[in-house]
């Protein structure tokens, strides 16, 4: 009975609503002093538990003297009740959208595998709207450069950083790390480090390392976003100011101090 009462009160019966309601199953065409001497429900309380079944269509008044009650079929209470419920949350999807702001979840998604890697990164390149950030290495440029390519034709601004002594005219506007700069960040890093940004929007790291399987990293979330253009941006100006000043000039600035060559080159002494 009781497991009974508290399934009634997940549809909106109160429990001596309940208890009236089957007491009328029971016993049909009965007053309200008889469905309290059979529910339990208080006399001074069963002609508001009355009311508010007849306002929920869960039973019928039988104009009788005095008036009796009996309920309506369980099979049509219980589709009444589904189709109000339906009622009721179709209109609350209605109106509830409108007013709804969408919460931005950006996902980190994570990729493995160079094919899948290489395919996720021309895909950012071609469905680019305004610009895109490239920082990439000699050993992917030929699977990336068609994507390069196409992009430039429609005008879509490309900023590159290559690490590699063949110039080309396919990713834009470029900046080189030349095979012994180039050399110097793989051993810091351990690693060749390929980033791809669409339209300050979405960015793709992925990691190439040495007999290991390539793996990635790809999301729209603003901060990792800002953190990778910042990133090429940095190196791109280290190249230009190393350029204007020369190789040695730039050496110069850390050889020699323990604490500028492990942040330049990573390793302690």
């Amino acid at each position: 009975m009781e497991r009974l009462i508290e399934q009634f009160e997940e549809i909106g019966f109160s429990k001596n609503e309940a208890k009236s309601y089957m007491a009328l199953l029971k016993e049909p065409a009965i007053n309200g002093y008889e469905i309290s001497k059979k529910s339990g429900v208080p006399r001074s309380m069963v002609y508001s538990v009355i009311a508010k079944l007849l306002a929920k269509e869960a039973i019928i008044e039988l104009r009788t003297e005095p008036p009796t009650y009996t309920p309506v079929p369980v099979k049509e209470l219980i589709m009444n009740r589904k189709r109000q419920t339906e009622e009721t949350l179709s209109f609350l999807e209605k109106e509830l959208q409108v007013i709804e702001k969408p919460v931005e979840v950006n996902v980190i998604k994570h990729i493995e595998g160079r094919t899948k890697i290489i395919q996720a990164m021309q895909k950012l390149m071609k469905e680019a709207n305004e610009e895109v950030w490239l920082s990439a290495w000699e050993e992917e440029l030929e699977e990336l450069r068609s994507s390069a390519v196409e992009q430039g034709k429609k005008g879509i601004q490309l900023y590159s950083l290559l690490f590699t002594n063949q110039e080309t005219n396919s990713f834009g506007k470029t900046f080189y790390h030349r095979h012994d700069t180039a050399s110097i960040e793989k051993r810091r890093m351990g690693q060749r480090l390929t980033i791809i940004i669409q339209d300050n929007q979405d960015v793709l790291i992925a990691s190439f390392i040495e007999r290991q399987i390539p793996q990635a990293i790809q999301t729209t979330e603003p901060m990792l976003v800002l953190l990778a253009k910042e990133y090429i941006r940095h190196d791109m100006m280290m190249k230009v100011v190393g350029d204007k000043v020369g190789k040695d000039m730039l050496n110069s600035l850390w050889q020699g101090d323990d604490l500028l060559t492990y942040i330049v080159r990573n390793v302690k002494k």
